[in-house]
């Protein structure tokens, strides 16, 4: 399959030349063997490949040179003997059987390709639809929070992705934010986010008293929802505007960033989970925190942090603080924007390889 690829890709004139080669060379096998092996049935072979992989305009040229050679070993083999008559009848008998396998093999070929490019939008349409479902698995509305301002998105690495950002209210006080990674990116592990996030939003006002158990429940439905071929990280949190104080558990997620706005510092919001969907009896812990006014929250995915440049180096955590840094005070919507810009940047033009995804929380 690969090797047909490769094929496909070489330019025409590239394999026009490696079939007349191929031509000459039964040829001269012809002219060698003279009367006693004829080797005219496989000249087709030649005509077959180009007319496959360039067209049957170069099958018409390729088959002039075929019967050129044959034609020749044919004068010079048994000239004494030669009957003209049978000889162009045999040409003409000859060009017609060529022409009929170069029609039949190009219409084949033309088949195939209308039939992968009925598949393939198929396919797209299918995607297209799976991407506006998703989409509207994101928070469609952001409810008001007294003096933060957030912001979150998805930039998926396909048309549909794995990663996973949410928010949402829990009491009048209190308010979730999850950000997940469902391993891989593509349809599968989207199916997979679906289902993570109607599990948290269904669950999450029950289990607000213990986000402990809360996420043991998540592991349990991530494990028994896949067949450990697939996991996820997960940090899920709830923010109090009253106490100004951030309940979080981290189920192996890269730690969000608090950047601290009286020291200028950063601190990472860890309490050593193990992944989700890894682990069916993980006892996970819980951590909370004092928000200050003017603090900054960014969680995002390892779709940032592990980008690569040309050099094959990855962008890290280091040139996301700076980004954070340079652009503190501004609104969580122009720091994500500055991220992605910034890290699309430093990929220089290299493809997507991962979902992207950032939520930002600041307090005023």
């Amino acid at each position: 399959m690969y090797t047909v690829l490769w094929i496909e890709k070489l330019p025409k004139y590239v394999l026009f030349i490696f079939s007349l080669f191929s031509v000459l060379i039964l040829g001269v096998l012809d002219y060698i063997s003279g009367t006693e092996l004829s080797f005219y049935v496989f000249y087709i072979l030649p005509v077959l490949f180009i007319v496959w992989f360039a067209g049957k305009q170069y099958g018409f040229i390729l088959c002039l040179f075929c019967f050129v050679s044959w034609y020749l070993d044919t004068f010079y083999n048994r000239g004494t003997d030669l009957n003209y008559m049978l000889l162009f009848w045999n040409i003409l008998v000859e060009l017609s059987f060529f022409t009929l396998v170069i029609f039949s093999v190009s219409a084949m070929k033309n088949a195939i390709a209308k039939q992968e490019e009925t598949e393939r939008n198929k396919i797209a349409r299918e995607l297209s639809i799976a991407k506006e479902v998703q989409q509207k698995l994101f928070p469609q509305s952001a409810p008001e929070i007294k003096n933060v301002n957030y912001y979150g998105l998805c930039k998926p690495a396909d048309a549909v992705g794995g990663d996973y950002y949410d928010y949402f209210r829990i009491s009048p006080h209190e308010t979730a934010f999850a950000i997940g990674d469902i391993s891989g990116h593509g349809l599968s592990s989207a199916l997979l986010m679906a289902g993570l996030v109607g599990f948290v939003r269904s669950n999450a006002i029950m289990y607000n008293d213990d986000l402990k158990i809360f996420m043991d429940k998540v592991n349990k439905l991530m494990c028994d929802s896949t067949d450990g071929s697939k996991f996820a990280t997960f940090f899920y949190s709830v923010y109090n505007s009253e106490t100004k104080t951030l309940r979080f558990v981290n189920a192996g997620h890269n730690p969000p960033l608090l950047y601290r706005s009286k020291t200028k510092s950063f601190e990472e919001l860890k309490t050593d989970g193990f992944i989700i969907g890894g682990l069916t009896d993980f006892n996970y812990k819980d951590a909370s925190l004092n928000l200050d006014g003017n603090d900054l929250l960014l969680y995002y995915t390892d779709g940032i942090t592990e980008t690569f440049n040309s050099e094959n180096e990855q962008y890290g955590e280091e040139r996301l603080k700076k980004i954070i840094e340079e652009n503190y005070p501004a609104s969580p919507k122009n720091i994500c924007d500055k991220i992605i810009e910034s890290v699309e940047g430093y990929s220089n033009g290299k493809p997507q390889a991962d979902d992207m995804t950032l939520l930002a929380i600041k307090l005023n």
